[in-house]
């Protein structure tokens, strides 16, 4: 039974070492994402603040008046004066995100997401830019990276007897040891929660998509939102309805959907912050603990890379 898992263990490193290299350093920089994206795709700064709300619908207007036949999809709300308003069109089939400045009404800024290198970075992590295919690919790579983990700990543990540790010698082998054995928990979590995530986005991925009525009326729909909260957007939904979220004083993410013809508040919901989804989001992530937690993930990707090398260099010693 040891030797068979010797060799799955060995085999299964050598042929998915490459695409879990490629996996482990992205999501290293991803665990950055948020300082990499404010510096490479953040919104450019506001000079002149405005001194009342504008108009909602002005801002959508705005954007979409130098963009002939785009759709409006959504409108996000800045959280600070000093940034602008962000409108999602839709142009052609393909995403569109406009700034602009809600004291001027002018189009300060203009953005194709899909051409963003961060954007690109998240999709060869989630699918390797293979869609539906390479996202059930991510998934089982997550599989085999627990099973990889499991192998390992069993073959080489510190209970394995000295068999193991006598065949563990050599600067590459006790390289490999040590690797695998500092990464292994923080390992098996990102392979579960990324098997999840990716199995999650593949079901997404084949989801008839809802025809939307449009963004229309914001003003209007603004005003029939409790006042519960500050407004971080508005989504366009089928049957000309408009979903309203909010982010509570307490942190936590309401939503109501809005009728745009008749003003009736249709649905209710609360998105909290701590739940299933966003809890395996935070896990896959390391965005739980603030940075001492980041670093440990972005070291965790980095060994993944460590553990393809080493593991190749094993193996080819073998053979010699």
């Amino acid at each position: 039974m040891r030797r068979v898992a010797a060799r799955m263990h060995l085999w299964g490193g050598l042929v998915t070492g490459p695409l879990l290299l490629v996996l482990g350093l992205s999501g290293s920089a991803l665990v950055f994402g948020p300082e990499l994206e404010q510096a490479l795709d953040g919104p450019p700064v506001i000079a002149t603040t405005a001194t009342s709300a504008p108009s909602l619908d002005a801002v959508v207007a705005a954007a979409v008046v130098g963009q002939p036949g785009a759709e409006p999809r959504a409108l996000r709300l800045p959280a600070r004066p000093d940034q602008p308003y962000r409108v999602e069109l839709t142009v052609g089939g393909r995403r569109l995100d406009v700034a602009i400045d809600p004291s001027t009404l002018r189009v300060v800024d203009t953005r194709a997401p899909e051409r963003s290198l961060l954007v690109a970075v998240r999709s060869l992590h989630a699918a390797f830019h293979a869609g539906r295919a390479g996202a059930l690919l991510v998934g089982l790579l997550g599989v085999w990276l627990v099973v990889e983990g499991v192998t390992g700990l069993w073959l080489y543990g510190p209970w394995s007897g000295p068999r193991a540790i006598r065949r563990a010698r050599g600067p590459s082998r006790a390289l490999h040891r040590i690797v695998g054995g500092g990464s292994l928990v923080v390992g098996v979590v990102v392979g579960l929660t990324g098997t999840m995530l990716a199995l999650a986005s593949a079901s997404l991925l084949v989801s008839p998509s809802l025809a939307t009525g449009g963004l229309t009326r914001l003003d209007f729909v603004a005003e029939r939102v409790p006042a519960h909260g500050r407004i971080t957007a508005l989504v366009a939904g089928p049957g000309h309805r408009v979903r309203v979220d909010a982010r509570k004083p307490d942190g936590g993410v309401g939503s109501v959907v809005v009728d745009g013809d008749s003003g009736a508040i249709v649905a209710t919901g609360v998105a909290s912050t701590r739940d299933a989804w966003d809890v395996v989001r935070r896990l896959h992530a390391g965005d739980f603990a603030g940075w001492a937690s980041r670093l440990v993930y972005a070291g965790v990707g980095l060994a993944l890379p460590m553990l393809s090398i080493t593991g190749f260099l094993i193996s080819t010693r073998r053979r010699a």
